[in-house]
């Protein structure tokens, strides 16, 4: 893309027509959340400094090419006719791409700093209303990381207007770029999100070993609820009062499925505890 463009593009320019290219072409190379000025990559950025240092990018600000050589010429066909496509389709650049940008996928202006500069007052008030979750219908919600990168994963919590993020691991470290602290909880706590990490309510990794059939997750996860549980009701109550203060509270671990997660322990508690009256929504 940077080839296709003259080798050389602004940052703002460059996170503004990968997210469009992306959106247009139905490729989804990057995920992408409502950031500071717009939609935004994390991974983008990851990316960005793995080719920098492997020499494929100026050290630079700026997104520019180090290399003189043709990439485009190494695109599958299909690939190439559809970024030749976009670059003929897309001319603006600077505050027109921004307006753009912000016009045709409102919902990306959730969290701008300067959605009012770029939206008229009509087209604020429409986003508002037609594009941005502002529920506070209390709600427990669970979501896994497995299978998301931190940018899809930050953007469920956006979508669902959630206020307080439950860390349940035992230990907050993952292979997964993104989701290894302190990393992570910074990453939580610049979308506005308060974060909380409760080891003791985690299952030590020695206790996972072995894990694979449906019989041994049974198992594990009796022994989470009989032994581990009850030890640690101030942290269980400590999640009920977030949801009675602050409306939507969503806990968090690595499975996608919440069946083979111990998160799901800790909702059926929670569910039958007294004084406890929100919703329960397993994020998928």
């Amino acid at each position: 893309m940077l080839e296709a463009f003259g080798g050389r593009l602004g940052k703002t320019d460059c996170e503004k027509l990968l997210f469009l290219f992306c959106n247009i072409t139905q490729r989804d190379y990057y995920d992408f959340f409502p950031y500071h000025y717009g939609a935004f990559s994390l991974v983008s950025y990851y990316d960005k400094n793995f080719l920098t240092r492997t020499g494929f990018l100026e050290d630079s600000e700026d997104f520019s090419l180090a290399r003189n050589e043709s990439f485009i010429s190494q695109l599958k066909c299909d690939d190439k006719r559809a970024l030749l496509a976009f670059v003929t389709e897309v001319k603006v650049r600077g505050n027109a791409l921004i307006k753009k940008v912000y016009q045709e996928y409102p919902y990306f202006a959730l969290k701008s700093k300067i959605t009012s500069r770029v939206l008229n007052p009509d087209q604020l008030r429409l986003s508002k209303n037609l594009h941005w979750n502002f529920d506070n219908t209390p709600c427990l919600f669970t979501l896994g990381y497995e299978g998301l990168s931190i940018d899809a994963y930050l953007n469920k919590l956006i979508a669902n207007n959630i206020h307080v993020l439950v860390d349940v691991r035992n230990n907050p470290f993952s292979m997964k770029y993104g989701f290894s602290n302190p990393r992570f909880r910074n990453y939580i706590a610049n979308i506005g999100i308060k974060y909380h990490h409760f080891p003791q309510l985690g299952i030590p990794s020695k206790l996972r070993k072995g894990l694979g059939t449906t019989q041994s997750y049974t198992s594990l996860f009796t022994f989470y609820e009989r032994e581990i549980l009850p030890q640690n009701i101030v942290y269980l109550e400590k999640i009920k009062q977030f949801v009675q203060e602050q409306s939507r509270v969503a806990l968090t671990c690595f499975e996608a499925d919440y069946h083979f997660c111990h998160r799901q322990k800790i909702v059926q508690y929670l569910e039958k505890s007294q004084g406890f009256d929100g919703r329960i929504l397993h994020l998928d």
